[in-house]
């Protein structure tokens, strides 16, 4: 008996075989390339801010419009409530953590120190004479903000909103 050299496939054979060669290179884009959705190392970011949050009871979604009058007789819309975690997420899905925060030399970095150093970032901003952050607090003293963190963080997100 004759051994055969080709082995013929038919059509969707070749579909699924051109399928998983797409799908094998589709799955190796470069960081910089992926969504929210693919990269995992952003939704673990993205599930530390939703611990975060509820532990500094954020504001959740987008401010809502709500119709205010004024002193002149008006009525205009105007935005009512906070937004705080829809800020942070923005942040921290536009920030390269290791820009913000660099370990070495003894310092110990920690994705959720820098989510948490975000969080106050973004809360401060919302009420600037906020005094009630403390940094004894037990949740922010077990992950790790310090003073000195929380002001490098604030200064290199200052500079990256600044450009």
């Amino acid at each position: 008996m004759q051994k055969r050299k080709h082995i013929f496939l038919d059509d969707k054979a070749k579909v699924n075989r051109m399928a998983n060669k797409i799908r094998k290179y589709e799955k190796y884009k470069p960081h910089s390339l992926k969504t929210s959705d693919e990269d995992s190392r952003l939704q673990e970011k993205l599930a530390m801010l939703s611990i975060v949050a509820s532990n500094f009871m954020m504001t959740g979604h987008s401010p809502t419009l709500v119709l205010t009058k004024r002193e002149e007789g008006d009525e205009v819309l105007l935005p009512v409530g906070g937004g705080q975690k829809d800020r942070a997420r923005e942040i921290i899905s536009k920030v390269d953590f290791r820009k913000l925060y660099r370990g070495g030399k003894g310092r110990k970095t920690d994705p959720l120190m820098i989510v948490t150093a975000i969080c106050m970032y973004v809360m401060r901003q919302d009420n600037p004479k906020r005094g009630d952050i403390r940094y004894s607090n037990d949740f922010i003293n077990k992950v790790g903000v310090t003073k000195d963190v929380y002001q490098h963080v604030s200064q290199k997100l200052d500079e990256f909103h600044n450009s």
